[in-house]
């Protein structure tokens, strides 16, 4: 027989308010009622007697009933939990197809379930774990996919923090560079200008001294020949031949007023900032092709300036769509879609390297099927792969140290040669549609180099106007 709760037994519910026990305590004619209850009923009646049998206690503070009250707080919470129905107090051991809700045997047999489908408690939740089961899998694939983007992203907070901040360091490197240049390029103008102030000051004065002893030496004359003219007759008739030699002396020839005696300012200011500008080309370089650190594979290394790349140890760096994963390569910053680009690759010693472009869509994980054009070199033979392609290998070569990468984007033809001695090493023609980016790939501690365009500056004029114009050749 099943057990079954009753909310109207005494053995559940207290006598005076008929509500299950709360704190219950036990009178000495062995009935229970809530402790507030029998004391209310006793400050009623004005005497400690039993609401049921009225037996008189003996004592005005009856001792707990434990077990009554653990008996009913166990009640409480199976009604509290679900168990037990709320309605009948029976245990829900049914479950309603209908109205998908479990239920006790005496709702089986209520008006709200009449003509009800029911399955027991035990095989519908069986049933629908199992169901739930099903969901379970794709969630907890989810949930780790998640995770892991999450750690990633963590990661590549992390990588951004130091990229930034290598970054600034970099650039106040740089900037330092131009301010000691451009200090030392004003303290050497400016020290120009201080001697030719005291070059031209030294003449000036040089020039001041000697009109200084001309006219010192004639007031002395004037002074003479006045003095005399005052005399006496017969003392300035003694004194006249003296005084008449005096006159007839030659006179200095009269000054001329001296050109380039002023500052040449002109010569200080004129294009000052351009000629400055054009001093710096000695302290500045421009590259064809920079390296883009996002996308170099963790075994790389790149230069401060982007424009090296050495195989080295493995790094932890944060896991991008850009970047190379199964090629030891990098790609450069910009990429090509029309037009004719050249860039220079110093090899040197290396023995495993390749060069080329690669296609923007191309994916960069696992081996990559199409979209790459490339010439390898590894210990001392070249070859030349664009898949879906096989690999050709090219005729031997002569040891080389630099490679020129030339892409005519335009024509379809992207070329490899020797900048010393114009040997061409191969050409692929293709149609090209897509961004064409720089691909360098090295497996060798011998960094790859880009090396930088030589600057040259000409001044051409056109209609009346000076035009000053930075070629790179």
């Amino acid at each position: 027989m099943a057990f079954r709760w009753s909310a109207a037994s005494s053995e559940l519910s207290c006598p005076v308010c008929q509500d299950t026990f709360k704190d219950p305590v036990l009178l000495n004619c062995s009935h229970s009622f809530c402790k507030a209850c029998v004391q209310i009923w006793w400050e009623t009646k004005r005497k400690r007697e039993c609401p049921v049998c009225k037996t008189v206690s003996s004592t005005k503070s009856p001792p707990r009933n434990l077990v009554l009250k653990n008996l009913c707080e166990a009640f409480l919470l199976e009604v509290d939990s679900g168990i037990i129905c709320s309605l009948h107090h029976e245990k829900l051991k049914l479950y309603c197809e209908d109205h998908r809700t479990p239920v006790c045997v005496v709702c089986r047999d209520s008006t709200s379930h009449r003509n009800h489908r029911f399955t027991p408690v035990n095989e519908a939740a069986e049933r629908e774990r199992n169901g739930l089961q099903e969901h379970l899998m794709p969630l907890r694939a989810k949930v780790k996919l998640f995770s892991e983007m999450k750690a990633t992203w963590e990661k590549t907070e992390g990588e951004i923090k130091n990229q930034s901040q290598c970054t600034e360091e970099t650039i106040r490197d740089e900037f330092n560079v131009f301010r000691r240049f451009l200090l030392k390029e004003e303290n050497a103008r400016i020290a120009a200008l201080k001697k030719e102030e005291q070059l031209k000051i030294q003449m000036m004065r040089n020039k001041i001294a000697v009109l200084s002893g001309q006219i010192n030496f004639m007031e002395s004359t004037l002074k003479a020949i006045e003095g005399g003219l005052k005399d006496e007759d017969t003392s300035f008739l003694l004194k006249v031949d003296a005084i008449t030699k005096e006159v007839q002396r030659p006179l200095p020839d009269d000054p001329e007023q001296v050109t380039g005696t002023l500052i040449d300012v002109g010569k200080h200011l004129g294009n000052m900032s351009f000629d400055v500008w054009v001093k710096m080309k000695d302290i500045v370089s421009y590259t064809p092709v920079i390296m883009n650190p996002n996308t170099a594979n963790e075994e790389l290394h790149l230069s401060e300036g982007l424009t090296a790349v050495r195989w080295g140890p493995k790094q932890l760096l944060a896991v991008t769509p850009e970047r190379m994963k199964q090629h030891r390569s990098v790609l450069g910053c910009e990429g090509f879609s029309s037009g004719t680009h050249s860039w220079e690759v110093y090899v040197g010693d290396n023995q495993v390297w390749a060069l080329g472009v690669i296609a923007e869509e191309t994916q960069r994980k696992g081996d990559i099927l199409s979209g790459l054009w490339m010439v390898r070199f590894c210990f001392g033979k070249f070859t030349a792969f664009s898949p879906p392609h096989r690999v050709s290998v090219l005729p031997p070569m002569d040891r080389l140290h630099k490679v020129r990468v030339h892409l005519d984007w335009d024509r379809g033809k992207l070329s490899f040669s020797d900048p010393d001695t114009n040997a061409l090493i191969h050409t692929f023609t293709h149609t090209f549609t897509d961004r064409l980016f720089p691909y360098i790939n090295t497996w060798n501690d011998h960094p790859l180099k880009i090396l930088p365009l030589k600057l040259s500056l000409m001044v051409t004029r056109r209609l009346e106007d000076w035009k000053k114009i930075i070629l790179i050749q």
